[in-house]
């Protein structure tokens, strides 16, 4: 080709659209089981073909409808900007998918059906004559599976032959009956179907769904924050916190470094990088299991059984969706809340999302969890999560009642058959996820440590100070420390960490190690313990669980919510529920401590 050529990839939710974006492009996008995981179109190059741009569309079972995924898809299909469409096709629920088909027909653009999902044909007892097919429709249809990567070149080798070809056929609704009828056979049993549904006979049931969420995610826990996971974050402290930084100072010291750059790289970079880092096993670890419960369909069913709660709160079923991203990362998942049409229910929604508690948090979590709940580690930071939710859900029905009055949306959902989970996805979302981690830590984390140290030992004329309680942080810490003392934590190293917490929720821990002087994680611990009970640990991780997200979410809090004053309500209500809690917690510990 001789220009760039841009192929729009359309279909259905659920038809495994994003899992081929994925395949086509070496992408590492979420790969979701419901409607919304992909909010805005998302490009990228074709690595089979690289004068090839392939656009990721919102899931849409129609383009007609006026929702905010329905108009983002039909404009741009309507638009100049895409040459052709690759129209991905369910194979095991084909008379649905063609619904689409019929709407995307009109744009008379070029396009391809790709028939996904063909591998699971036999297991869904069914056979597809696709030469009929094709003939039949008019249209070229490659048969693919995206997750396992079969039949990509095919596909890109069908959009070369008929990118010039402007499509002329058209066939209705009431036409498809018949062309299903005679190109699908049902061949046996559809064995796939039988055994979701006899999942779904428990882990959806009404009285045991609830008790199985929790008893997943406290397994999950266990195991993240348990020995296991405490045993890798180990290997990772001694890997970078002894022997590079070792080496280090080895460096440093070979080339004259004075005190100034020695406490600056070890005191202030390596010792606040270095907290964080250390838990970087726990983090991804959490992650792969994470990824593994959506890909094997389950989190659908989270998204299910949470419905009934949500729409008891006051919160649309749709709500569902942005909460459990969420748990990710608070900024996608208000990007999110734009796929909810209903204003109430999107506002509502973005002040919602910060009591989720986000993977930033976790490096807090884990390393309080080990200095003072080390036998225990699962069952505190679940609980963290469920406070999270609980806190949400009385929220919800709070401004509901009073700031957001109205009535609720009806939710729809379809749910997915349960898969194997590809290992394949599982990788790309966990090298995502690493990414995202060693720029975190290579930027947002470096620069906050290099600030804390100097902050700490510099006093507010500049110069150098002996006594750090002179310095800057000293100064400001014992201001702003008397405010925690009913919280459990009234001393200036908690409320500094809590200051730096506002650019990233990792710096707490960076801020932390600093103000303590400790090394890596273990060293951390330790000092930790001088500065804090069990009790008043806990209430300090109730305070980082509820309190602002950090400066990127607030920013794109105000963005989407499009309310200067309801994005400093959010700051004010999160800040007020975090301290009456967290003193709650103090108060009601110390009667029985």
């Amino acid at each position: 080709m001789d220009k760039q050529y841009v192929i729009a990839l359309a279909g259905n939710p659920n038809c495994g659209k994003t899992t081929l974006f994925n395949a086509l492009t070496g992408s590492s996008r979420a790969v979701g089981n419901w409607t919304g995981v992909t909010v805005e179109r998302k490009e990228g190059v074709c690595r089979y073909d690289k004068s090839i741009r392939i656009a990721d569309l919102p899931g849409v079972y129609s383009l007609s409808n006026a929702g905010a995924e329905e108009i983002a898809a039909s404009t741009y299909i309507a638009s100049d900007e895409s040459d052709m469409i690759i129209n991905i096709v369910d194979a095991t629920n084909l008379e649905r998918n063609l619904l689409l088909t019929t709407e995307l027909l009109k744009s008379k653009k070029p396009l391809v059906i790709a028939l996904n999902m063909t591998d699971a044909l036999k297991k869904n007892g069914i056979c597809i004559d696709i030469k009929l097919f094709e003939k039949k429709t008019g249209i070229r249809v490659v048969p693919i599976s995206a997750l396992k990567c079969t039949g990509l070149k095919e596909l890109i080798r069908a959009c070369r032959e008929i990118r010039k070809k402007k499509n002329s056929r058209f066939f209705t609704r009431s036409d498809i009956k018949d062309i299903v009828k005679e190109c699908v056979k049902k061949t046996g049993e559809n064995r796939q179907y039988k055994l979701t549904e006899r999942l779904d006979a428990i882990f959806v049931h009404p009285l045991l769904s609830f008790p199985l969420f929790a008893l997943i995610m406290f397994t999950v826990f266990q195991i993240t924050f348990g020995s296991f996971g405490a045993k890798l974050s180990d290997f990772f402290d001694r890997v970078f916190n002894v022997y590079f930084a070792a080496r280090i100072e080895a460096l440093l010291n070979l080339f004259g470094a004075g005190a100034f750059i020695k406490g600056l790289v070890l005191d202030g970079i390596i010792s606040g990088v270095g907290g964080v880092v250390s838990f970087f096993p726990q983090i991804m670890l959490l992650f792969l299991f994470l990824s593994l419960l959506e890909n094997s369909g389950y989190m659908a069913r989270i998204a299910f059984i949470m419905d009934r709660l949500c729409m008891k709160t006051g919160l649309s079923g749709k709500s569902v969706v942005p909460m459990i991203m969420g748990f990710g990362c608070s900024v996608p998942a208000m990007m999110s809340a734009r796929t909810l049409e209903n204003g109430r229910a999107r506002r509502l929604t973005l002040l919602l999302i910060p009591f989720m508690s986000c993977g930033a948090k976790m490096p807090v979590y884990a390393v309080f969890a080990s200095a003072f709940f080390p036998k225990h580690a699962g069952i505190v930071i679940l609980s963290l999560y469920a406070l999270g939710m609980l806190l949400a859900a009385v929220s919800g029905i709070i401004l509901s009642k009073t700031v957001f009055k109205g009535d609720t949306e009806p939710f729809m959902l379809e749910l997915p058959p349960y898969r194997v989970p590809d290992m394949r996805s599982t990788l790309m979302y966990m090298r995502e996820r690493a990414k995202d981690f060693a720029l975190r830590a290579g930027t947002v984390l470096l620069w906050a440590s290099v600030i804390i140290w100097f902050t700490q030992n510099l006093g507010f004329n500049l110069r150098m100070v002996a006594d750090s309680r002179y310095s800057i942080l000293g100064i400001t810490g014992k201001l702003i420390s008397p405010v925690f003392i009913p919280c459990g934590f009234g001393n200036s190293t908690a409320a500094i960490s809590l200051l730096s917490g506002f650019a990233a929720k990792e710096a707490v821990v960076s801020t932390l190690s600093i103000l303590c002087g400790a090394t890596g994680g273990m060293g951390l611990s330790i000092e930790l313990q001088n500065i804090f009970t069990p009790l008043s640990a806990y209430s300090f991780l109730v305070f980082v669980l509820l309190y602002v997200p950090c400066i990127a979410a607030v920013s794109t809090l105000k963005t989407e919510i499009n309310s200067r004053f309801l994005t400093v309500f959010s700051v004010v209500y999160q800040l007020f529920i975090a301290w009456m809690t967290s003193t709650l917690v103090f108060g009601i510990g110390s009667l029985f401590v």
